[in-house]
């Protein structure tokens, strides 16, 4: 009889642990510039500083927004590196695919940006639209002028809702955050030039 309990319960310990879903931190936020659209930035020095992430959204677990208050994060989907140099990374592209050349130097810079992402989330409190949320908070600096504010943020819809769903429209709402601060950033470099 004890046999027979031992194995019932090994039999079901197994059964326990192998019902747990395969861990899947192998997403990738790989938004681009769109290879049609004009160099806005030609000619442009800019530096990037490195980009600070709002807890809780710097884990590698997708993050999602169940209420106003509570957000959770995923324990087996998400990226495969930490989405803070992820987001630089692609912020840094996308300035070069724009036509900007980067620098290490904040000083020689015609524009130097710093700041920090405060939110990178999947919504999905009750009675919202199933979206990607990414948004950035920058101070611009223009050569030696004040450093000014600049808020930029994307939406996505999520379609499927599923990991890859998930990802693709995270990469879509980066994009939208970044085409807005590209925006930006060629006004203040059209309006130096005058």
């Amino acid at each position: 009889m004890r046999t027979l309990l031992i194995l019932v319960a090994t039999v079901l310990l197994a059964a326990c642990a192998a019902s747990r879903p395969t861990a899947e931190f192998n997403y990738v936020l790989n938004a681009e510039r769109p290879a049609q659209s004009a160099p806005t930035l030609a000619g442009a020095t800019v530096y990037v500083g490195a980009l600070a992430i709002d807890e809780p959204f710097g884990q590698r677990g997708f993050i999602y927004r169940e209420t106003a208050h509570r957000f959770v994060t995923d324990p087996y989907r998400g990226y495969v590196a930490p989405p803070a140099r992820q987001i630089e990374n692609r912020l840094k592209e996308w300035l070069i695919a724009a036509g900007a050349t980067l620098t290490q130097d904040p000083n020689a810079a015609s524009h130097a940006i710093d700041g920090r992402i405060s939110a990178l989330y999947t919504e999905l409190q009750p009675e919202q639209p199933r979206e990607a949320v990414v948004r950035l908070q920058l101070a611009l600096r223009n050569g030696k002028t004040p450093a000014r504010q600049l808020a930029v943020a994307g939406h996505a819809p999520i379609s499927p809702m599923n990991g890859d769903g998930i990802a693709a429209a995270a990469n879509t709402a980066l994009a939208e955050a970044l085409s807005q601060l590209e925006t930006a950033l060629a006004g203040e470099s059209r309006a130096t030039l005058r």
